[in-house]
């Protein structure tokens, strides 16, 4: 299992999902004065100290994408249900990003001037990882197939 390249893809991607579950993703700079806001993905704390989880669909889309991909790395006996969960996971990282533009646009850009974090590049690099590991999924099943044949 651990000597696939497609096993340390899965895992790299896992870690990244998990630490931009950790680092703070947004700070908004107020209009006027005042103290920068910061979005986590679960919290989003204003300038005055109060929290809100208004935007916990951020955390809900990184947290489904854990079991996935754990559950990818121990699939590594059945290469389709794999190939099909790095799928959904790319799906969800994408969703993920979609909903961040929808709340920027919508919220943070009427409050204020958002920042991005440097942890807002996790997710993507999480797809990179995913997009890598299924190819390699799929070529060891294109491999797998062709022995078949010679037999």
């Amino acid at each position: 299992m651990w000597q696939r390249k497609q096993t340390i893809y899965l895992i790299a991607a896992l870690i990244f999902t998990v630490l931009c579950l950790c680092f703070p993703i947004l700070s908004v700079e107020p209009k006027g004065m005042g103290v920068s806001a910061v979005l986590y993905n679960l919290i989003y704390i204003d300038g005055d100290g109060g929290i809100s989880y208004g935007k916990a669909l951020l955390f809900a889309f990184l947290l489904v994408t854990c079991p996935l991909a754990l559950m990818a790395v121990f699939s590594f006996k059945d290469r389709k249900l794999q190939a099909k969960l790095c799928t959904w996971c790319m799906i969800l990282l994408l969703a993920w990003y979609v909903y961040l533009a929808f709340c920027v646009i919508n919220e943070f850009m009427v409050a204020g001037t958002p920042h991005f974090e440097f942890s807002v590049c996790f997710p993507l690099i999480s797809v990179i990882f995913y997009y890598m590991a299924r190819r390699g999924i799929i070529a060891d099943e294109k491999l797998v197939r062709s022995m078949d044949r010679i037999r």
